[in-house]
């Protein structure tokens, strides 16, 4: 009689079948086993890592989500997904999180095209980060008197700064793969945080109450986040066209995609519906396609 296949088999010829995994060393196989497939590392945020509405089950929300349902079953595709939600750039560029992902790009140095990158969000929005950027309310009538510029500048620059760690590890392990990002777009702060299981689990809003702490008025709530977000697509344009990139940051533009505020397109404050993320996967996987144009249609 044959052996009888393990748990751990039968996954990893679930993974090389749907080209899709989460693991490490199932990517290595599936790459090693069809070499001639698109090798694709996506590392980021929850705008690549979001669960769907009852956690493991449901529909299709997040940007690799709609990726996955575009790719997989192709065989024209090995993905390896590693984004987590809550994750900073700067937290995935340094420590255990960028030794690991150096390890897989070494890995599979021959295999990797493209590199999908989903960062600087929670780096000026996430708990703990916010609160410093912004100033206590003193009656001004202008917006920017609410933020602390000088911290604002010193943390994109420590986000400029992860960017560059990243773009110098592909440089020196897979210098013909393309970096893919995007903009994030403008999330207007509302007291509306993330709901699953019928509401029975919650999370409290991820800005808003920090703009009510600093008691800032919230005919200033929208201007803050639109300028913080700006300020951020800003130096992630300037970085894609300097020399220092090399042609290999692709910073896709998706700022304007989606109304702020839009219950449409908005799923809570700083996550888009299913079809707002949709909006967002079809401008990226646009620019996927222009430099792997044999993605699939």
């Amino acid at each position: 009689m044959p052996p009888k296949k393990t748990s751990p088999t039968i996954t990893r010829n679930d993974s090389l079948e749907r080209g899709i995994t989460t693991s490490l060393n199932d990517f290595c196989y599936l790459c090693k086993s069809r070499p001639d497939r698109i090798g694709i590392v996506s590392e980021g945020d929850s705008w690549f890592a979001y669960p769907r509405k009852w956690i493991a089950f449901g529909a299709d929300i997040n940007i690799i989500h709609h990726l996955a349902e575009k790719i997989e079953n192709t065989d024209r595709v090995n993905l390896l997904r590693l984004a987590s939600n809550g994750d900073e750039a700067v937290d995935m560029t340094s420590g255990k999180q960028f030794k690991k992902l150096y390890r897989i790009l070494k890995r599979n140095r021959q295999n990797i095209r493209l590199l999908l990158f989903s960062g600087g969000g929670n780096d000026l929005v996430g708990k703990d980060n916010l609160l410093p950027l912004l100033n206590d309310y003193q009656g001004s009538r202008n917006f920017k008197d609410c933020l602390n510029l000088t911290r604002l500048e010193q943390k994109l620059d420590s986000i400029t700064l992860s960017y560059l760690r990243l773009i110098a590890l592909c440089e020196d392990l897979v210098p013909d793969a393309k970096i893919i990002t995007h903009t994030y777009d403008i999330a207007k702060p509302w007291n509306q945080g993330a709901k699953f299981f019928w509401g029975l689990i919650e999370t409290k809003p991820w800005v808003y109450p920090y703009l009510i702490r600093r008691k800032i008025p919230e005919k200033f709530h929208l201007p803050i986040i639109k300028y913080m977000l700006t300020q951020l697509g800003t130096r992630l344009k300037k970085l894609e066209r300097s020399r220092e990139t090399k042609g290999r940051l692709v910073v896709v533009q998706t700022q304007g995609t989606l109304r702020p505020g839009s219950q449409k397109d908005w799923l809570n404050e700083i996550h888009p519906t299913k079809e707002g993320f949709h909006k967002i996967f079809k401008k990226i996987y646009r620019q996927m396609r222009i430099h792997q144009p044999d993605l699939p249609a």
